[in-house]
C-alpha cells in the first residue's frame, strides 16, 4: 500500500484499496502521495482508538500515580497539604 501510493501508481493503489475494503470519501480519492496515504491509513488502521485503549489499560489512575510520583516531583515539605492530598 505504502509503495503503491508513494510511487504514484494510481491503478495499483486503487486495486489494493478495493481489496482491503477501505472506504474513502470522494475528495480523499482525488488525493495523491502523502495526503492519500494519510487518508488510507486513518481508515485502515485507526491508531487513535488503539492508543486510547492502551493508555487506559496500562497507565495508573492519577490517584494511584500521585502516591509514588509525589516524592519525585514535589519539592516542598512531605507533610504539606499539597503532598498529602
Amino acid at each position: 500500500v505504502f509503495s503503491a501510493i508513494m510511487n504514484f501508481k494510481k491503478e495499483e493503489a486503487a486495486k489494493l484499496i478495493e481489496k482491503l475494503d477501505i472506504k474513502l470519501d470522494s475528495e480523499d480519492k482525488d488525493k495523491e502521495g502523502k495526503p492519500l496515504l494519510k487518508a488510507v491509513m486513518r481508515r485502515w488502521l485507526p491508531a487513535g482508538d488503539a492508543l486510547l485503549q492502551m493508555i487506559t489499560i496500562h497507565l495508573p489512575s492519577p490517584v494511584t500515580a500521585q502516591k509514588y510520583r509525589c516524592e519525585l516531583l514535589y519539592e516542598g515539605p512531605p507533610d504539606d497539604e499539597a503532598a498529602i492530598g
